[in-house]
């Protein structure tokens, strides 16, 4: 069964967010952010803005295949992009954060069905930052 909004906060906080500890999820935060969690991934920087860089990363997801946006406010997105076959729903909430030299991302990518994703939402997120990267260069 899918998770409801309620099963989900949002806004996330990055500090204290106490990810999933079953192989289903990914989590990128910036390099030197103070979290309980550590992160799989640290995020690149972009010489922008927050807002900008938001909205950047917002955008891009946007134009990937099934992916929707559930909610937006707070400096947030949440985003759910669903697998191809059976329609699965993985959830993807970023932030942005000014850091030295412009932003960057905090991104908690995770399934909300299964055991393992075997692997998905690393793939997705370092695919998808990596694309930011060629658009913003």
């Amino acid at each position: 069964m899918e998770a409801s909004l309620a099963d989900r906060p949002f806004p996330l906080d990055f500090a204290t967010l106490n990810p999933d500890t079953r192989p289903r999820r990914w989590l990128v935060l910036p390099e030197g952010f103070e979290a309980v969690a550590d992160p799989d991934q640290a995020s690149p920087v972009f010489a922008l803005a927050p807002e900008a860089l938001l909205d950047a990363f917002k955008t891009m997801a946007l134009e990937q295949p099934r992916v929707a946006l559930v909610q937006e406010g707070d400096g947030q997105v949440e985003l759910v992009e669903r697998s191809k076959l059976f329609r699965f729903p993985d959830y993807i909430t970023a932030q942005a954060f000014a850091v030295e030299g412009g932003s960057a991302l905090a991104i908690y990518s995770r399934a909300v069905i299964g055991y393992s994703d075997i692997g998905v939402n690393r793939k997705r997120i370092m695919a998808w930052l990596d694309a930011l990267k060629t658009r913003l260069s």
